[in-house]
């Protein structure tokens, strides 16, 4: 969903009204939403006054130091109210090292109280008053979504102020990377692989760095997977299944090139010869030593900054905080940033906010927090704003490094707002789900639960929110497939079974008679009344009768979640003419001319437009695009209805499974991109890897981003919601993971 903008008068009154005991609800729900498990919500006497605590390092035997505290106090008494806490905490025996003070009151002259309780206790204060939790509340999905949630009832009584919550641009408008990412998907559509295994190469050569085959130092294909996962872990679904592959060719002596790798086939173990690693070492040292050079410059800007001489302890907290807080925004901004520093943008506004964050998290996770001084994160701060403004050739040309890199991981879909962006969107989808892909998925449940690919693909649209719905006539499909392939195996399969082979089922087209007979060769005794009990009673199968299906649809309708919707639900809205219309014209191209299933495709054409309609789809600009679709590998219907798709504005109906399997299925978790985008970018393999980024493909993404520059941010929600819908029915587009 997309951030609802809560008025500044609504949101005042909302805040103001509270009483203690709501506050601290609300405060929780809030840094729950926005920080995730980490944080820890607190309640009762014996917790010396805090209302949570920050769940960092404790399963390795350190003690939280960071504490939070609700309070409705006023800000006469907000620094007795602090003071008290850190007291309290103390006397039970916590150690707090971080406060996070958080206040439905406006609390002014922060950086005097800040500096207090610093001098008085060594206790870093951060304050989350009630103009910042409007900042979070505005800006922050999951805490926007909260916060309406927890205030809905009053937000219905005040209807006169919650008609601001209406007209809102969605989050994702604001920042050019889902703007970029989708038109450079669109543009790339026949492109398949060619990126990944430039950067599997890339790896690979990382892993074997420290081999030599003089010294018989060696390394087998599990040894590097083990170095590639630990260094790049969100990659490992996409890349290391290919690393056979890649190893064969990098192993072949191609005419005219060095050797690349040795491949000691008797032991099956890989190495680098000394040329390669030459090579590598060199460019690591350059690259080792421009870090250095930069890591030096952010240090003379800090003692420069500051107005009183800093301690080494101090220079080198200051520089750390600094050199982290810089990752963490290439993170995040990497896009706008790299614009900005190629002149592709006149200016970019350096979000305090997002960095202030940054450096709050930062600093969460140290253990050094009690001697960082806030006359030092503000000093940090304001040389944060003249490495993004003015940087110096050196900080350029490093800058540079992390701009590639951070935008090689935005065409590989593993920068967080890409994964945020599609998960969002996925929540809001309403899917009328195709009887070839129940079908697909019935047919995976022998299998693993980690290669049930259609299975985990409905599974993950559950889990994100989608909206998967069963329509009548495709439960009677799939209820008639099961009727027929029953019948074919009794009729052709029974009477042969122990003389069956593989090759004999491979040429069946009926998947469920190959899975169960896959499922047999592998060992597993299954009968196939057992087989087919796993969806229906064999017998209720057998007789058409009404229990049968009743029991298919219970199994379908638990398993993902799914909405069922009646045939005449589904016929709301539609005209049965052009229904019929275009079902004739099918049943005229099909060869076994089924008029049924004939009927039920046009049926679901028409349905998808109708519901799209009825659920007012067509005036919804949050940048998601239509939620409405078929999802379904058929085709065929396509080359009937470009006459009615014009019509429609030019939307086809049906949504590629491969587009939920690539975008959504197989992404992990923003967070843990996160982290491990955060731990890659800083190393000497995270900054080579922007070197595979080419030329026109960064030169593709920053004219995309000044075309994103021009557009107000109306125009832009409209640009995106139209491209991701392209992106969603492509059927030329070529994906890595294919159903």
């Amino acid at each position: 969903m997309s951030v609802q903008v809560v008025s500044d008068k609504l949101l005042d009154y909302l805040l103001s009204n509270l009483s203690g005991e709501r506050f601290e609800l609300l405060a929780k729900v809030i840094f729950t939403a926005e920080i995730g498990e980490e944080f820890v919500p607190l309640g009762g006497m014996h917790d010396g006054g805090a209302d949570g605590f920050l769940e960092l390092r404790v399963a390795e035997g350190r003690k939280p130091g960071t504490f939070f505290q609700f309070s409705v106090t006023d800000n006469v008494r907000a620094k007795a109210k602090i003071k008290q806490t850190i007291e309290a905490l103390k006397k039970i025996g916590r150690v707090p090292k971080h406060l996070v003070y958080s206040t439905n009151e406006l609390l002014p002259k922060q950086d005097i109280l800040r500096e207090e309780v610093f001098e008085d206790y060594q206790v870093l204060l951060t304050v989350k008053d009630a103009e910042r939790l409007k900042q979070i509340v505005n800006s922050e999905t999951r805490v926007n979504k909260v916060f309406l949630e927890f205030f809905a009832a009053d937000i219905t009584t005040v209807k006169h102020s919650a008609e601001n919550l209406r007209g809102s641009v969605n989050q994702f408008v604001k920042d050019p990377t889902v703007f970029a990412f989708l038109d450079y998907e669109l543009k790339e559509r026949f492109a398949k692989d060619h990126l990944q295994d430039r950067i599997l190469d890339s790896l690979i050569y990382w892993a074997l760095r420290e081999t030599d085959p003089d010294t018989e130092k060696l390394m087998g294909c599990g040894e590097i997977t083990e170095a590639i996962i630990a260094v790049f872990p969100t990659a490992a679904s996409v890349l290391t299944p290919q690393l056979d592959t890649r190893l064969a060719y990098l192993s072949k002596k191609h005419q005219g090139e060095d050797e690349r790798i040795r491949h000691h086939k008797t032991k099956n173990l890989f190495c680098l010869p000394f040329q390669m690693r030459k090579q590598l070492a060199e460019r690591a040292l350059d690259e080792s030593c421009l870090q250095e050079d930069f890591t030096e410059s952010i240090k003379q800007r800090l003692m420069m900054q500051t107005k009183k001489p800093l301690s080494n302890d101090s220079t080198r907290l200051g520089t750390s905080l600094i050199f982290d807080a810089v990752h963490d925004y290439f993170v995040e901004q990497g896009l706008i940033m790299a614009a900005y520093l190629e002149n592709r943008v006149e200016s970019v506004t350096i979000s305090d906010q997002i960095v202030e964050r940054q450096v709050e998290s930062i600093l969460a996770k140290s253990p050094d927090k009690a001697r960082v001084s806030p006359t030092l994160i503000d000093d940090a701060l304001q040389v944060l704003r003249g490495v993004f403004y003015s940087p110096s050739n050196t900080e350029r040309r490093y800058l540079g490094y992390l701009s590639r890199t951070s935008l090689l991981f935005m065409t590989l879909q593993k920068t967080p707002k890409m994964i945020e962006y599609f998960n969002q969107m996925g929540g809001n989808f309403r899917l009328l789900v195709g009887s070839d892909m129940l079908v697909k998925a019935m047919s995976e449940q022998q299998l693993p639960s980690e290669r049930r690919q259609v299975e985990l693909l409905l599974r993950a649209c559950m889990e994100i929110g989608a909206k998967l719905v069963l329509t009548e006539p495709v439960l009677e499909e799939v209820f008639t497939h099961l009727y027929a392939v029953d019948l074919e195996y009794r009729n052709h399969y029974l009477p042969n079974e122990p003389y069956i082979s593989g090759s004999d089922v491979s040429e069946c087209n009926r998947i469920l008679i190959r899975a169960y007979f896959y499922t047999k060769f592998e060992g597993k005794k299954i009968a196939w009344d057992k087989f087919i009990n796993q969806f229906l009673d064999p017998a209720a199968l057998r007789s058409k009768s009404e229990k049968g299906r009743a029991e298919l649809r219970g199994l379908l309708v638990q398993r993902f979640g799914m909405d069922y919707l009646s045939k005449a639900n589904i016929s709301s809205g539609v005209s049965q003419a052009e229904v019929n219309a275009l079902a004739e014209k099918l049943v005229e191209a099909r060869v076994a001319k089924n008029q049924e299933l004939s009927y039920n495709d046009a049926l679901m054409v028409y349905a998808v437009y109708s519901q799209r309609k009825s659920h007012g789809e067509h005036a919804i600009y949050d940048g998601f695009g239509y939620r409405t679709w078929w999802l379904t590998k058929e085709t065929r219907v396509l080359n009937f209805t470009a006459p009615l798709v014009i019509r429609e504005g030019g939307v086809p109906y049906i949504m590629r499974p491969e587009f939920i399997l690539n975008f959504i299925t197989l992404a992990p978790k923003a967070a843990h991109v996160r982290r491990a985008f955060r731990e890659l970018l800083p190393t000497t393999v995270g900054l080579q890897l922007g070197h595979h980024l080419k030329p026109e493909v960064m030169h593709q993404l920053l004219s995309n981003t000044e075309e994103w520059a021009s557009l107000a941010p109306e125009r832009v929600a409209i640009i995106i919601g139209d491209k991701v819908n392209r992106l969603k029915h492509d059927r030329f587009k070529q994906y890595v993971a294919d159903i």
